[in-house]
């Protein structure tokens, strides 16, 4: 049966076909202060990836997409901080072993430079940037609990920081909905998601605790809508021991009481 395609199709000829495809579609070149990598592999745009390679330190080597896959989906008109997107990129960049640092992703590696990270690493950016078809655009009608938020702020005369970035010990520039600037700043997140929140409620609970190694005197608020969240007692538990407020978004009095304490 496998005669006739015996005659058409000799694994050595595509073997040698394919390595010559590789071969004339990876290019690398010195760029800055080390080396730009266009690899075989292309984004869902079509366009190849380019990677960018450094030595930062003796030793190891930086591999980095210089913030292009982020920026790229951005531009798509991607909510790239929404809490979907968020939760598929860093599933993959956890898989990948890779970092991210505000929009850059990379990895570090140590010497002698491996093929196969180099691949996985590109082979992962060619991921992310399918992300696109979830469609959770940037530009979206501000909730309930964001003008009741804006007007607690407006009651205050304050104007906070909205998509202001924290960074902690181990967690890199996360975007948090208001940041309040004092002498106890206080962080605002507004919880969206409306099912499976345990889940999310571990990784801010995570992530509060990291960002207040650095920031001490950080006071997190966490919001909920009980109109259409069911918080579960696992998930409470977790808000009211790592937050300075976690309470409905119409719970208003609270939320002044923290904004006064701000700045005691």
């Amino acid at each position: 049966m496998l005669t006739g395609l015996e005659t058409l199709f000799q694994p050595d000829e595509l073997r040698a076909s394919l390595h010559a495809f590789w071969d004339s579609a990876l290019t690398i070149e010195p760029y800055r202060d080390g080396w730009a990598i266009a690899m075989p592999q292309t984004g869902a745009d079509g366009w190849q990836l380019v990677l960018e390679l450094t030595t930062p330190v003796p030793g190891s080597f930086k591999i980095s997409d210089a913030g292009r896959t982020l920026l790229g989906l951005a531009a798509q008109g991607q909510n790239i901080e929404s809490d979907s997107v968020l939760g598929h990129v860093e599933t993959i960049l956890r898989q990948s072993h890779m970092e991210r640092n505000g929009m850059e992703l990379f990895r570090i590696l140590a010497m002698p430079l491996e093929a196969v990270d180099v691949h996985v690493f590109a082979e992962a950016l060619a991921a992310i940037t399918h992300l696109h078809i979830l469609h959770e655009p940037t530009v979206r009608t501000h909730d309930v609990a964001d003008e009741t938020l804006r007007r607690v702020f407006a009651d205050h005369q304050i104007k906070p920081r909205s998509g202001a970035m924290l960074s902690g010990k181990t967690e890199r520039s996360i975007r948090v909905d208001y940041l309040v600037e004092a002498a106890h700043p206080v962080a605002f997140q507004i919880l969206r998601r409306k099912k499976g929140l345990l889940p999310l409620m571990e990784q801010w609970g995570y992530r509060w605790n990291d960002f207040k190694r650095v920031t001490p005197t950080l006071m997190p608020v966490m919001l909920y809508d009980p109109a259409v969240q069911e918080i579960d007692e696992s998930s409470r538990a977790i808000g009211e021991e790592v937050c300075s407020l976690f309470c409905a978004y119409h719970e208003t009095e609270r939320i002044h009481e923290v904004l006064d304490q701000a700045n005691r």
